[in-house]
């Protein structure tokens, strides 16, 4: 689906109140919008499920205010954001939120989890912020503008997070002895 259909599907949904438009464009999101929030959360499958539905529920109520200066894509994910910051300012969590998930809870059958836990144990060092914008600009492949339009950041402080964020997870890969493309 392209950005015309995406705008083709919200016209629908505004004028004929085409409810099926909209869930064309859920079913398009959903998986981007869960896997965002999977990150964000470190794994936890239930409350990312939650937050992906608050999102597309704020979606809707709030389509008319959607301008198309950016990408359908671009202003959900700026929901999503906004969705998640909402929810970590409501549980008082400053730096971290601790899922209720644990690595340990996971066998180790194979090296591709092993390779996942590491990454899942190398991105919980992150700070939130940080975690987005490495989920964005790497994961859902976004260029720096988009995720600096998302973030509601300046390019220049989305890259010095950037930056950050690879330093942080060198650093902390490097202590954990991980072995780069094995």
């Amino acid at each position: 689906m392209s950005k015309n259909e995406d705008i083709l599907l919200i016209a629908k949904c505004l004028l004929n109140d085409d409810r099926r438009a909209y869930t064309r464009l859920v079913d398009k999101y959903h998986p981007q919008i869960k896997r965002f929030f999977l990150n964000q959360t470190l794994g936890d499958a239930m409350l990312s499920d939650d937050l992906a539905q608050e999102t597309f529920i704020k979606a809707y109520t709030s389509l008319r205010s959607f301008k198309g200066l950016s990408s359908f894509s671009t202003w959900i994910f700026r929901i999503a954001y906004n969705v998640f910051y909402d929810f970590m300012r409501s549980r008082k969590c400053s730096e971290e939120y601790s899922p209720d998930v644990s690595v340990q809870d996971y066998e180790l059958p194979s090296e591709t989890l092993t390779r996942n836990i590491d990454i899942y144990r190398a991105m919980q060092i992150l700070k939130p912020e940080e975690r987005a914008i490495i989920q964005l600009f790497y994961l859902e492949d976004l260029s720096l503008n988009k995720v600096s339009e998302i973030m509601n950041m300046p390019s220049g402080t989305v890259k010095s997070h950037l930056s950050r964020a690879r330093q942080r997870l060198n650093v902390y890969l490097d202590k954990e002895d991980y072995k780069y493309g094995e």
